[in-house]
């Protein structure tokens, strides 16, 4: 049975690249990891956890030998199979896993990112657990997520289970998992019409961190 969660998503699906300010996103994200010096000295395999349809994936897929996009919505992993296909990528796989529910996932990746997808996740301390056993000793984590907001950033709250993140809380949580030499910078701003049209601001957090 499909839960309601990733329903929503694969609903979502088809349109989801037509929103610009995600292809934005995904490139002002890759930039703030490229100057985090995240693919310094070259990064083997890459785990992008909730990739949806592949938009920061493909980026990643520029600059690593490998990357796998993993997503709990197969409608969204449908959209990136196309993308793949059409751009005859050989480098890049897929992988339909929900960590929440048990699924387990390969080992080991040099690299693991996840770009706006932790605040869809209920359960973040067992599914931030799987991410730091499916990386290899030495590996490196790279998070992008909201701040913390007043949970107005989203129309529809459903399936949003943190109105983002305080980037203190976030570091003690990877530090109780085990990450070490954790650091955290602004990616980038995203600006939105709130409810009553006026613009608002959202910064979004590049957190890193490495295994030992």
């Amino acid at each position: 049975m499909v839960h309601d969660d990733v329903a929503r998503f694969d609903a979502r699906a088809a349109a989801w690249d037509a929103n610009p300010f995600r292809r934005k996103l995904s490139g002002d994200i890759v930039r703030a990891m490229e100057s985090a010096g995240i693919f310094k000295g070259g990064i083997g395999t890459a785990l992008d956890f909730g990739c949806g349809t592949g938009l920061l994936t493909l980026e990643l897929a520029e600059r690593v030998e490998t990357v796998t996009g993993l997503d709990n919505s197969p409608a969204m992993l449908a959209e990136l199979e196309t993308k793949i296909s059409r751009a005859g990528l050989t480098n890049v796989k897929t992988l339909l896993a929900d960590l929440g529910r048990g699924d387990a996932l390969p080992a080991p990746f040099n690299l693991v990112t996840s770009a706006m997808a932790l605040h869809h996740v209920s359960d973040l301390l067992l599914v931030l657990a799987k991410l730091f056993a499916a990386t290899a000793s030495g590996g490196r984590l790279a998070l992008a997520d909201l701040d913390t907001e007043s949970g107005d950033f989203h129309d529809d709250t459903a399936g949003v289970y943190h109105f983002g993140f305080d980037r203190i809380d976030l570091v003690d949580t990877l530090a109780g998992i085990g990450w070490t030499d954790i650091d955290a910078k602004t990616a980038t701003t995203i600006e939105r019409p709130g409810k009553n049209g006026k613009v608002r601001q959202y910064t979004v957090f590049l957190m890193t961190a490495r295994k030992p």
